[in-house]
């Protein structure tokens, strides 16, 4: 039951917060570490727990909403001529989010046809006006989820795996120029650059303050920015461009800030979106089921260059994720309910033959 798992998730959460106030590196950036962590689960497991259900005229109502903003955002952030020069926005890459966010909803709150899908694919296309390397392959998995895979993923055949490979290889394509400047070429790099090192600190931090971290708000998070946070002098990140007090670059990506919670911390993490995983393999509409994968598959990207899942920009893809968890629960009240309607029109069937019978 999702009550009894955010009661286990809240417990945890305080003691990594007693932990980070009384053994952390950096205890002033605690409670706003504290508020970002608890928000994305919060989000995730109330929309769960309260199961918000919509009638046809709610769904339109969003759904014309969720457009006109959509459009409203690509007008009133221009791409300006440094932008369109450089691609480097700050804006920007909300659009991308706003985008696959719309068109996933498009595509689960309307009937399934190819018309729809179609749609849903040009509202997700508007984030190419302005496009990052990680939307990119969003809109690779995209097409892939909605037009290509016909059942659930069984991610222990050979093939699951083949199409999952294959799928993984089609990102890194049309990725790859940043991902290598990234991931790849700047870890052997001699100048230093503020995300790799990043990285490269987070998993010496994971293993120097074994088991349960540096503390909340110490490391690559809100609280470690504005509450400069020791480590980075410790580990010479001070040195290092965007990582210096004030730097932009602190709270850049949202992996790198689990060391902060320790291999404890990771393995916790893990165990949550393995639950959820497992969670999707047992929905039974193939819509919710790819629109709760398609959710998954974009946070997991995002956070390799983005810290949204701790931001209102990943909030859309978590509400998305708890609404496709109750999809079974309300298919069955559904039938429940088609059930209920059929035995009436029975019943007011045969009163009606019983009267004819007796005049």
């Amino acid at each position: 039951m999702p009550w009894n798992e955010y009661y286990v998730f809240l417990v945890i959460l305080m003691f990594f917060t007693v932990y980070g106030l009384t053994i952390g590196r950096n205890p002033d950036g605690v409670w706003l570490d504290f508020i970002q962590e608890i928000r994305p689960y919060s989000v995730i497991y109330c929309t769960w727990i309260l199961n918000p259900q919509f009638t046809d005229k709610q769904k339109r109502l969003m759904l014309s909403a969720m457009v006109v903003t959509l459009f409203s955002w690509i007008v009133l952030h221009p791409v300006g001529e440094y932008e369109a020069e450089s691609g480097v926005s700050a804006e920007f890459p909300v659009l991308g989010q706003l985008a696959i966010c719309t068109g996933m909803s498009w595509y689960l709150f309307t009937e399934e046809s190819q018309k729809n899908k179609f749609i849903a694919l040009a509202l997700v296309c508007t984030g190419l006006i302005a496009p990052k390397f990680k939307f990119m392959g969003e809109v690779v998995a995209f097409v892939a989820m909605l037009f290509f895979i016909k059942k659930q993923l069984d991610f222990k055949s050979f093939k699951t795996i083949l199409i999952i490979s294959l799928l993984m290889a089609a990102v890194l394509y049309v990725t790859w120029e940043r991902f290598d400047a990234y991931y790849v070429s700047s870890w052997n790099n001699d100048v230093k650059l503020a995300r790799p090192e990043t990285y490269k600190t987070a998993w010496a931090i994971l293993w120097d303050y074994f088991p349960f971290g540096s503390g909340m708000g110490s490391f690559a998070c809100n609280g470690a920015w504005k509450f400069y946070s020791p480590i980075y002098p410790e580990y010479g990140l001070d040195e290092v461009w965007g990582l210096d007090a004030g730097g932009g670059f602190i709270c850049d990506a949202y992996y790198p800030t689990l060391a902060q919670f320790g291999v404890v911390g990771v393995v916790f993490f893990f165990i949550f979106w393995k639950r959820r995983l497992v969670a999707f393999s047992r929905i039974k509409d193939m819509r919710y089921y790819k629109v709760a994968m398609m959710s998954f598959f974009c946070l997991a990207m995002e956070q390799t260059a983005d810290s949204s899942f701790l931001s209102g920009k990943g909030m859309g893809f978590c509400m998305l994720i708890a609404l496709c968890l109750n999809a079974n629960d309300n298919m069955e009240e559904e039938e429940d309910d088609d059930e209920e309607e059929f035995e009436e029109e029975c019943l007011e069937e045969d009163d009606t033959l019983c009267c004819k019978s007796i005049s």
